[in-house]
């Protein structure tokens, strides 16, 4: 068991802890699964909006944006799918690591991902319940208030009524508000709970209110300083990342030549996403001084040529979401260490305590049952008849 000050001295463990093979895999196949799933409804909504698939190659590359305005509803409700299926696949991903590192936390280093995933088999209802319940009664609220609306159009019944009820719906409405706050932090914070306290629905969603009305200040504070620590651990390691692909672009390229470099300057161009070459156009390092000055138009390359860049090409997404599942792993594991002090500062509880397992617990009540009673000598009742039997009896 690892030792905690449970306060904000414990938040940056979450940047080492974060940096683990078991949590980064977890993420690793969590985003990939999640960007097929978002990038093939996105693609079917720009699709069923009437733009041809090159057209939304050239403009999206790997990952659609949303549809434009006007694009119709199915188009809407494709791209409203696969967004909220990668929600959920990140949901179940941030569970099992929240696991794995609550047991890296007890000390367990031993857990291993397919006990994590065993778990999740289980508990995927407890995850999706808090959630759930919360949209649940927001909608039930709203319709609450659709059928308000219908009534306050009734002449002078109508308008009388709503204009009593002005304080109650106020007060609905102010709670309507703390019910939108807490989905939205929910929505991170149940993976986490339901995998370090392995709780059900109810639990989580108690656990979510209780947090949220008993430490909203450390809550807030401590999650703004771990996004902090989110981004300066994750710009460390895409600049570490980044140098390492430029250093081996510029040797390979002196090696090879010309050929090496049409193909890397391919693969980067046909399969980079947009947002992720904006953000490498905009960074100051001289080590790809020679690789942005290139990123231009692809150079034309014969059949192989262009296989070796869609290898390539792939292989770059890989590491880029390499960098990516190293920053959700530390903000997962950061999100577990603030709600083992949330609820040490609250019930004065440490859930990162090593519990018992089964066999321990089976080999101490066998040891207690197996103790030997203590045996009663018969020597001594002997010695005292002897005793008696020598005394004369007294006379009257």
């Amino acid at each position: 068991m690892l030792k905690l000050y449970f306060d904000y001295r414990d938040i940056f463990r979450a940047a080492r802890l974060g940096l683990s093979p078991k949590k980064m895999w977890v993420f690793f196949w969590g985003l990939m699964w999640g960007f097929i799933f978002y990038g093939t409804l996105g693609y079917c909504a720009h699709l069923a909006a009437g733009r041809s698939l090159s057209d939304v190659w050239v403009m999206f590359g790997l990952v659609p944006a949303m549809p434009w305005p006007g694009s119709g509803a199915i188009s809407w409700v494709l791209w409203a799918i696969g967004l909220l299926g990668a929600l959920l696949i990140y949901m179940l991903s941030a569970a099992v690591t929240a696991r794995l590192a609550a047991e890296q936390l007890k000390g367990n280093e031993f857990y291993e991902v397919k006990e994590a995933v065993g778990y999740l088999k289980d508990s995927w209802k407890s995850i999706l319940g808090g959630p759930l319940v919360i949209i649940s009664f927001v909608l039930f609220l709203l319709f609450f208030g659709i059928l308000s609306g219908w009534w306050g159009r009734i002449t002078v019944l109508g308008e009388l009524t709503i204009a009593l009820l002005s304080l109650p719906i106020y007060l609905v409405c102010l709670f309507l508000v703390f019910l939108l706050v807490s989905l939205a932090i929910g929505l991170f914070f149940s993976p986490v709970i339901s995998g370090a306290t392995k709780g059900d629905s109810f639990d989580n969603l108690f656990e979510v209110f209780s947090s949220i009305t008993s430490q909203p200040w450390r809550l807030v504070v401590y999650t703004g300083f771990l996004k902090v620590l989110c981004l300066v651990a994750a710009g460390v390691f895409a600049w570490f990342t980044i140098s390492g692909l430029g250093i081996a672009y510029q040797v390979l390229s002196w090696s090879m030549g010309s050929k090496f470099s049409d193909i890397a300057l391919a693969a980067f161009n046909l399969y980079t996403p947009p947002l992720a070459t904006n953000y490498l156009m905009a960074l100051d390092n001289p080590v790809l001084s020679g690789l942005s000055s290139a990123m231009m138009a692809p150079p034309a390359l014969n059949w192989s040529g262009h296989t070796a860049a869609f290898i390539m090409g792939m292989s770059l997404n890989a590491v880029r979401l390499l960098v990516l599942s190293y920053l959700l792993s530390v903000f997962v594991t950061g999100q577990t260490i603030i709600y083992g002090i949330v609820v040490m500062k609250r019930d004065q509880r440490n859930i990162f305590v090593a519990e018992k397992g089964p066999l321990e617990e089976s080999c101490q009540t066998g040891l207690k049952e197996e103790e030997p009673e203590p045996v009663k000598s018969p020597r001594p009742k002997r010695a005292a008849k002897k005793i008696k039997s020598l005394v004369p009896a007294r006379k009257r």
